[in-house]
């Protein structure tokens, strides 16, 4: 009987440590399916943010393998600004991947000069702020110098599937029936680089580029008889993007950090390091409204 009320006993201990252990298993599977974020050993909580690692000047591997670039200063930058809190950057090699990252939850957010579009606000979080803006340009060899949308009709431009400016050509192409420029999907994979050497050697005659790109490349490889169009086609203000499990109280957190830096003058300054230009003072004027 006495061995009888042990095995009972252990029996229970047994399945109360089974249960224990079921509960905190099936915590962490929801944790990690919900964010991928996490605490630090003094309470910290560390978010990651995802970057393209080719998209220079705006994110890019240097000569020792690190991520610098636009991206990288001004969500650092806010984030010393927010106590509490700390970044992870994660360099993806393009937009594709990197927006398939941002749903599985293997990161919090994303930075790489993404436009709020009514279709991204529906399955993301944004901020108020935005943290650039971007003009872009359309670079094609000398003796075609195209210097508007219209000039490129019936030309061809390779977006990845997560590109903002696909939409706005489609849209235009749906205004302009009779003059619609192509669109072809691309991977992501190929660089503004690798299409700017294609446009030289004449396997293609346009691409839409942004101008601090453009110059970045040129004085990198130095190819000749390419052009920029002589004005910005389009100009896009751009804004981090969350997951939409990212706490809302953060994302104010971070809005107000930008904010701050804006009205400091800091994103002016970290884009005239990386871009050459006050693209803030040059470019508020042009900015296309979001639809």
């Amino acid at each position: 009987m006495k061995k009888q009320r042990e095995y009972e006993k252990t029996k229970k201990i047994l399945l109360a440590a089974v249960l224990i252990m079921a509960t905190v298993l099936a915590g962490c599977g929801s944790a990690d399916a919900e964010t991928s974020a996490q605490a630090g050993g003094d309470g910290t909580v560390v978010l990651k943010c995802g970057v393209k690692q080719a998209h220079t000047p705006f994110s890019y591997l240097d000569d020792n393998g690190n991520l610098v670039g636009l991206e990288e200063d001004v969500v650092t930058e806010a984030f010393n600004r927010i106590d509490g809190y700390e970044v992870e950057i994660v360099g993806f090699d393009a937009s594709p991947s990197l927006f398939s990252a941002l749903q599985a939850g293997s990161i919090d957010f994303a930075s790489g000069q993404y436009v709020a579009s009514a279709e991204r606000r529906e399955l993301y979080k944004f901020p108020t702020q935005y943290y650039a803006l971007s003009p872009m340009y359309l670079v094609s060899r000398e003796e075609d110098h195209f210097n508007s949308l219209s000039d490129i009709a019936g030309e061809t431009l390779e977006f990845p599937s997560t590109s903002y400016e696909k939409e706005l050509i489609q849209e235009y192409n749906a205004e302009n029936p009779g003059a619609e420029i192509n669109i072809v999907d691309t991977s992501g994979d190929t660089t503004d680089a690798d299409m700017m050497q294609q446009i030289q050697i004449g396997q293609r005659n346009v691409h839409l580029v942004y101008k601090s790109t453009y110059d970045t490349v040129q004085e990198e490889l130095n190819l000749p008889d390419l052009v920029l169009s002589d004005e910005p086609v389009i100009v896009e203000d751009v804004y981090q993007v969350f997951r939409t499990d990212v706490d809302d109280e953060f994302i104010a957190l971070f809005d107000e950090a930008l904010k701050s830096m804006f009205d400091d003058g800091t994103l002016n300054s970290i884009a005239l390091k990386w871009t050459g230009e006050n693209c803030i003072d040059l470019y508020q004027d042009l900015v296309i409204p979001v639809e």
